[in-house]
Formats: C-alpha cells, structure tokens, sequence
C-alpha cells in the first residue's frame, strides 16, 4: 500500500531584481540534508551548490538557483529560512580587542538588498555603442574578488554581456562563443571599459552591520556582514 502524501504549506517571496512573486515551499528534510553535507564539506562552493539546489527545489522548478545573481539567490534563500526554521539566527562574535565570545542574535527580516543608486544593468559605451549586462553568478563572483588576472577579468566581463546595442542593430551576445566575447571587450578603449566596470563596482549586495559592546571588556565593535559568503548559514 502506497504511503500518504505530504502537503507542505506555501507562501510567496519577491524575486529582488525582476520584482516578480513566486510560489515557494519551507525546507524539507532532504533539503536539510543538502546544507549537512555541504556544511561538512567545509568547501563555500559546496555551500553556493547547496543553496542553489535549494532554491530551485523550493520554487517547485520555477527559479533555477544556477542563474541568479548572488545577492538574489542569498536573499531567497534566507527568506525560506525564515519560513523553515526561524528568521532568528543565533551568532558568537569574538571582540575585536580581547577576544571574548559574545552572543548576538540576527533577526532576518531586517536585511536588505544595499543597491547603489544609478546602478543599471544598460552600459553605455558611446553615443550609438550600449551593452545590457546580465549579472554574474556567484562563483563568478568569487574569482572576481579573489584574483588580480586581467584575463579572468575580461573573461568574466564578456560572459555578462547579454546584448549588445550598435545604433539601429542588436546583438545577441550569448550566441558567440566565450572566446568571441572577450576579445570583443579587450578591444574597448579603456574609458569605455571603465565605465562596464562601473556595473560591477555598483552591483546590489546583501548586507548588515552588527554594532556590539564587549561583555567581557566593555569595548565597541563593529563587524560588517558583506553579502559575498557571510550570508550562507
């Protein structure tokens, strides 16, 4: 005899850069499971995979977790975390002055998405010559703050080129292959290449500032929370 089925509640949460709702459903045990192992694995790129995978999950296949852009898949996944387990995550802090531990407590609903004004996914590179970037995912994200290579640079640079607008025609950067698309940003000018820059230096990103007197030496610290890994717990 086939077992009962499960019905698990559902709720709705915002997609932070379409602004679109979808469905989700909480965590379920194979989704814990998920994050154990990855947690173990002690690797963050377990951690992001995990987080992905959860995502996509949750969303009854509707968000494929692979494709959002880091600040959007850490929000999702905290906002299920509020639905699953509780939009109360408890830390240690270590005082910057003597080292004592301190108990703080994060509550999830205050966090939000930092987005720098002006910021838009269109560069403009001349008065005819505009590109529409698309955000880069998380492990994309990771080599661009962990590496000082140009090539990985402008390797990562031409993959977010979605679109590219030259007067009256437009182009599809997606069909060219990788390679195609980063020489096309190695022969920007430098003052154009600023300014695709300027879109990654501007990206929206997930953080929180927690202010807290020592209880063991009374001294003040602060710790910023910046959106890159902090935030997969």
């Amino acid at each position: 005899m086939a077992l009962p089925s499960i019905d698990a509640p559902t709720y709705e949460i915002e997609i932070p850069h379409t602004k679109e709702t979808k469905k989700f459903r909480p965590f379920l045990v194979k989704e814990e499971k998920l994050l154990v192992l990855a947690n173990e694995s002690g690797e963050h790129r377990d951690m992001i995979r995990a987080t992905q995978q959860i995502v996509t999950n949750c969303s009854f296949g509707e968000i494929d977790g692979e494709k959002l852009p880091l600040f959007a898949l850490q929000k999702i996944f905290l906002d299920i975390r509020s639905q699953s387990i509780s939009s109360v995550i408890d830390l240690v802090l270590s005082c910057g002055s003597c080292e004592a531990q301190n108990a703080h407590s994060i509550d999830l609903a205050t966090l939000e998405i930092e987005e720098t004004e002006g910021h838009s996914t269109m560069v403009k590179l001349s008065d005819t010559l505009f590109i529409e970037m698309q955000y880069p995912d998380p492990f994309q994200v990771s080599e661009l703050l962990d590496t000082s290579d140009p090539e990985t640079v402008y390797r990562i640079a031409g993959n977010c080129v979605s679109v590219i607008y030259d007067g009256d025609e437009k182009y599809n950067a997606f069909e060219s292959s990788e390679d195609e698309r980063r020489d096309w940003v190695e022969q920007l000018t430098l003052e154009q290449f600023a300014n695709l820059r300027k879109f990654f230096e501007t990206m929206p990103v997930l953080e929180h500032a927690i202010d807290f007197d020592c209880v063991k030496c009374g001294k003040a610290n602060y710790i910023n929370f910046n959106g890159y890994q902090d935030f997969f717990v």
